[in-house]
């Protein structure tokens, strides 16, 4: 067989799991190539907030807060209800550990804890008020060199003012709209301003926060190791001979290319929401790719690949859910974590009632809506006191944009305006009465910082997002002063969760439980280990970075390469240190 090119591990993706195995299988001693269909790396994870979930994370200490490896297992149980492998679970407990430690020590790649970013179901066993989201420090794009220009932006909704990112440690303290925190956005754009020679030529900040900070942190530790990311090639199919993966063929452009994997292939290249025939053929519906917030080229390629090959799959009817809002004439649709939880806004369905607790775990929310038949026509409606204290999606709060200042496509395709609520309720074609009824219960109770009929603010994730000078409830307030607002609302996602069984060493599994030589799959082009839940904020960058990390050792200890030659089987005293 010909080959034009032979290495030890061809990794299929550029996200946090792909760089993470390419990462590792360097470090082994590996030769190693990392493959991206498209012109920019960074998959999902570089649009995402990059926060990466790993219970008892050496930093929690300097946090504060005390954790065990058995409490994270615990937690990591209660909420994945039996529906995980036990063996994935510890896996994952024990190894995410190790991984960061790994990064800390031998890359650009340092996550620190997010003391106050609780779990999303701390009262669950095991659960814990913070500590176990890390985030990576912002990373200078200067040392990036020409590489910078094919990093994949952030979300546009993750720029303050246009302009530049911020950290979720950051996000969480701006929000409270204090003078202490608009000296602090000041102080920020400042900054912002005094980059100006860094940032001339370029159409963006150099400063990179969030999923673009930890992915230039791990690119720039494959260029300090000469990896090799070959841009703009696309993984057509897999070799396969006698029943182990030996080969992956690719494209660039019209070039065809046979790439020799001698240890396998690993397929990270994330899920299929951009597929909107799969999306109908294995989600709930109605769903559409538009509401999807992640990689526009995410369009399940990977996981094909692993099905020709014999691989199983499981949870495909599962998403990473969150609610969204589209804006006229924008692509990316806008993620409703924050808005949804701000007290002086509630969700209503088409016939104007409430259908779930808005502050829940945002993947929650999405099962409200369609347990409540509020797909289409949801909407977030709020008042005016809302309207002048927090931002809604690309709308700056009241006191920085007030509503005159709007552009046109905000003022009249997005932001719905009403004097009264029965003048809202008519733009929006809701019933009236129904609407009316649903705000004067809300408000009965809000004004008592109760929620009897959804338990809204009784959990620390509602309160996560709220306000702390609204009191009893940071998360409730009435809504009792006019104009009124609304956004529409549709159930969203950041990525698909269904994908190739995987062992705890990340190789893909057929039906009847065997393995497939050679072939391993990490990140949204496995089934996740968090099951049907989401652990905390980093519930799906901390498995991709570990099992993208393992999926490296797995093949470098698997003992025989595609050509038959055997190889030593490195120790775990070899590995830890390698």
């Amino acid at each position: 067989m010909t080959w034009e090119h032979s290495f030890d591990l061809v990794v299929i993706g550029s996200g946090a799991a792909g760089m993470a195995a390419a990462l590792r299988a360097h470090d082994l001693g590996m030769k190693v190539v990392v493959l991206e269909k498209s012109d920019k790396y960074g998959g999902s994870t570089a649009i995402s907030g990059g926060v990466c979930w790993v219970a008892n994370n050496p930093s929690m200490a300097s946090e504060g807060v005390q954790d065990t490896r058995e409490e994270g297992l615990q937690y990591l149980r209660a909420i994945t209800k039996g529906e995980v492998g036990e063996d994935r679970l510890q896996a994952y407990a024990d190894e995410s550990l190790r991984v960061i430690e790994y990064f800390r020590d031998n890359t650009h790649l340092h996550l620190k804890s997010l003391g106050k970013y609780t779990d999303y179901y701390a009262e669950l066993p095991g659960g814990k008020a913070g500590g176990r989201s890390m985030e990576a420090d912002p990373f200078d794009a200067r040392e990036l060199g020409p590489a910078f220009k094919n990093l994949r932006r952030p979300h546009p909704q993750s720029q303050v003012l246009g302009k530049f990112g911020i950290t979720a440690r950051e996000a969480h303290t701006f929000l409270a709209g204090t003078f202490s925190s608009k000296l602090q956005i000041l102080w920020r754009l400042i900054q912002w301003m005094l980059r100006w020679p860094a940032r001339r030529g370029l159409d963006r900040d150099t400063q990179l926060t969030a999923g673009n900070a930890l992915i230039g942190r791990m690119r720039r530790s494959l260029m300090d190791r000469k990896v090799p990311l070959w841009l703009n090639t696309g993984a057509d199919g897999l070799v396969i001979e006698d029943g182990r993966v030996v080969g992956v063929e690719a494209s660039q452009g019209d070039k065809s290319l046979r790439l020799q994997a001698k240890f396998g292939a690993l397929l990270a290249a994330g899920g299929f929401e951009q597929n909107q025939e799969l999306r109908e053929k294995f989600l709930p519906g109605p769903t559409k790719t538009e509401w999807n917030a992640g990689n526009p080229h995410n369009l399940g390629a990977g996981i094909q690949m692993g099905i020709d090959a014999g691989g199983a799959v499981d949870l495909m009817d599962e998403a990473w859910w969150t609610p969204v809002t589209r804006i006229p004439k924008s692509e990316e649709a806008w993620v409703l974590v924050v808005e949804k939880s701000l007290p002086g806004g509630l969700m209503v369905g088409p016939d104007g009632k409430r259908f779930t607790n808005e502050a829940a775990p945002y993947q929650d929310v999405v099962y409200g809506m369609y347990e409540g038949k509020a797909v289409p026509g949801a909407w977030l409606i709020f008042d005016a006191e809302f309207r002048k204290n927090y931002p809604v999606g690309p709308v700056a709060p009241g006191y920085a944009m007030p509503d005159k200042r709007l552009s046109r496509r905000l003022r009249d395709g997005f932001l719905t305006r009403g004097r009264t609520l029965t003048e809202l309720a008519e733009k929006l074609e809701l019933p009236a009465q129904a609407l009316q009824a649903t705000i004067e219960r809300f408000n009965e109770h809000a004004d008592k910082g109760e929620d009897p009929d959804f338990h809204r603010g009784e959990k620390a994730a509602d309160r996560y997002y709220g306000d702390d000078r609204v009191t009893p409830n940071p998360s409730l307030r009435a809504l009792r002063r006019g104009p009124f607002y609304a956004i529409p609302v549709f159930p969203g996602d950041l990525g698909t969760k269904g994908g190739l069984v995987t062992d705890p060493g990340a190789r893909v599994l057929r039906e009847d439980g065997s393995a497939i030589a050679g072939l391993f799959a990490a990140g949204n082009c496995s089934s996740a280990v968090m099951g049907r839940s989401y652990p905390g904020a980093g519930g799906t960058i901390g498995p991709a970075l570990t099992f993208g990390f393992l999926a490296a050792e797995t093949a470098q200890a698997s003992g025989t390469t595609a050509a038959g030659e055997t190889v030593e089987t490195p120790s775990e005293e070899k590995r830890a240190h390698a």
